[in-house]
C-alpha cells in the first residue's frame, strides 16, 4: 500500500513545486519586479568593448573614415544598435529623438547597407551624434547583441551601466534610462 501511495505522491509533489515556482515568477512579472523580455548582459558594470567602425558618410558631411567609442569618453553615452530593416527600430525613432536632447547617442547600424541606413535616417530622423557601420555583425557579437534594437547606457569612463533589449519607449526612458542617467550625475 505504501509503495502505491509513494508513486502517486512523488509526481504530485513535483508538480506542486513546479506550479509554485511558476506562480512566483508570474507574480513577480505582474508586480513589475521581473521583465521577461530583458535578457541579462555580461557587460553591465564592465568596460564597453573596444569599438572602431567605418563611419556612415552622408552627402553633406566630410568626416574621417572611422569612428571609435573612445571619442565619446568623458560624457555619458547611449549606444544604440539599429537597422533600416528593423520594424521596432522605426517605432523607437521618436523616443531616440526625445532622449537625444539629454544625452549623446552613438548609433551602430547593424548588418545594414550604408544607402539603406541613410534612407532610414532621412525618413525617421537622425538623433545620433555619430553612426558606425557594423556590416558583418562582429561588433554586435562583441557587445552580446541578441537582436535590434538594443541600447546600452555607458558612464563617462565607458563602463556599461545598463542594457535594454527592444525598442525604447517614453515609459522606458522615463522609468529606466533617465533615473540611471541622473544617478550618473548628468
Amino acid at each position: 500500500m505504501s509503495q502505491v501511495r509513494l508513486s502517486f505522491l512523488l509526481p504530485l509533489l513535483a508538480f506542486a513545486i513546479l506550479a509554485l515556482v511558476g506562480a512566483i515568477a508570474l507574480y513577480s512579472t505582474l508586480l513589475g519586479n521581473r521583465d521577461p523580455a530583458q535578457l541579462p548582459s555580461v557587460l553591465v558594470s564592465k568596460l564597453a568593448p573596444q569599438t572602431t567602425l567605418q563611419r556612415l558618410r552622408q552627402r553633406d558631411q566630410i568626416n574621417e573614415n572611422s569612428i571609435t567609442l573612445k571619442e565619446f569618453r568623458g560624457q555619458p553615452l547611449l549606444v544604440n544598435f539599429f537597422a533600416s530593416w528593423c520594424a521596432p527600430c522605426r517605432a523607437e525613432a521618436p523616443a531616440l529623438e526625445m532622449i537625444s536632447k539629454d544625452i549623446a547617442i552613438f548609433g551602430i547600424a547593424y548588418k545594414d547597407r550604408s544607402e539603406d541606413t541613410a534612407e532610414f535616417l532621412r525618413q525617421f530622423g537622425n538623433p545620433f551624434q555619430a553612426i558606425g557601420m557594423d556590416i558583418d555583425g562582429r561588433t554586435g557579437i562583441r557587445w552580446g547583441v541578441y537582436g535590434v534594437p538594443e541600447t546600452y547606457l555607458l558612464d563617462a569612463d565607458g563602463i556599461v551601466v545598463l542594457r535594454h533589449a527592444g525598442p525604447l519607449t517614453r515609459g522606458i526612458i522615463d522609468n529606466t534610462i533617465m533615473p540611471a542617467l541622473k544617478a550618473l550625475g548628468s
